[in-house]
């Protein structure tokens, strides 16, 4: 009976159902299955098994995604949720927003995942790469940029199609690119790896490695010059010249750290064993309105001046009351 009742669950959710039923058959083999619980929670919009790995807001809507083409779409600063499937198995891994409200999501079999400032309608394009994508972002002029493997940069026209190809033909990933106005961007990668473009991406200057083939799981700059680059060992390193020189920042935290988000005048990081920390001065400091998580922060969405909504593992989705200490300076 059990085997029966089983193949007519979704391939998705079947590791959702034997969990829950572990429950009932401890409890005696003889008892009746009953897959009502299964179906309540189905019926959410979160599941307690969904990891999430990125988010991104247009200031109406927040999307988050995740593994199993897992879309959760908020329009009122994630209070509440609404789940879209997209027809794939893969994971999403990042996700962006243009000025005009669009969304892009990029997958791990080389797809981006396209939608209106709606956050439905979801359109794929097939990268025509070898190059595993890492990271996306949009620039003023409305292109999607995605920082992907072998020193590699994929790029759409202002329609947001027309994909172009640019490597670097160095063997390295590239694991961020941010845009900081319509001409000038920074893209972070392997080996300490740091390229600027100060011609709205027609050509790219590597600038000085970061030392010790520092590998940036994130980076942030708040201008050309200052910024912040972390990674897998919870070290987290800032600069005043363009990357010229490095410091590394006093931590409370050994965890890695996956995510570098601004809020007005401050900056936060989000990490592994559910970090969450607040730059003060030049030390980080833990929020201490975090809840205790054994599984990871990925990101953080900003609600005004006062509060974070923070992303992550088992479907991690918490709003975090902040402090104004600190700051980006």
């Amino acid at each position: 009976m059990m085997r029966r009742e089983c193949q007519s669950i979704p391939g998705r959710y079947l590791h959702l159902v034997c969990w829950l039923l572990l429950g009932g058959l401890l409890a005696g083999c003889e008892a009746p299955l009953d897959l009502s619980l299964v179906e309540r929670e189905i019926k959410k919009p979160i599941y307690r098994f969904d990891q999430l790995k990125a988010a991104a807001s247009n200031h109406r809507r927040i999307i988050a995604v995740g593994d199993y083409g897992t879309v959760l779409t908020s329009l009122d600063k994630g209070e509440t949720w609404q789940r879209t499937q997209l027809p794939t198995q893969s994971s999403l891994v990042a996700v962006a927003s243009c000025e005009d409200g669009s969304f892009a999501a990029i997958d791990t079999v080389r797809k981006v995942w396209i939608s209106d400032a709606q956050g439905s309608d979801w359109r794929a394009d097939q990268l025509e790469t070898m190059e595993s994508p890492m990271a996306i972002s949009c620039d003023p002029r409305g292109r999607f940029w995605i920082a992907a493997s072998f020193s590699t940069l994929i790029h759409s026209d202002e329609t947001q199609g027309n994909w172009q190809e640019i490597s670097q033909q160095e063997d390295m990933q590239f694991t961020s690119i941010q845009w900081l106005d319509g001409e000038h961007a920074v893209v972070t990668g392997e080996f300490g790896s740091l390229y600027f473009t100060g011609d709205g991406g027609e050509s790219w200057e590597r600038g000085n490695d970061i030392p010790n083939e520092f590998y940036p799981m994130a980076a942030w700059f708040s201008t050309l010059d200052e910024g912040w680059v972390a990674g897998l060992s919870g070290t987290i390193l800032h600069t005043r010249d363009r990357g010229e020189t490095w410091q590394r920042q006093a931590s409370v935290s050994s965890a890695p750290i996956y995510n570098l988000i601004p809020q007005g005048e401050r900056l936060y990081a989000t990490g592994d064993n559910g970090t969450l920390l607040q730059l003060d001065g030049d030390s980080w400091q833990r929020v201490p309105e975090t809840p205790r998580l054994f599984s990871y922060l990925i990101t953080a969405i900003p609600q005004g001046e006062e509060r974070l909504l923070v992303m992550g593992g088992s479907g991690t989705i918490s709003q975090i009351a902040t402090t104004p200490k600190g700051g980006v300076r």
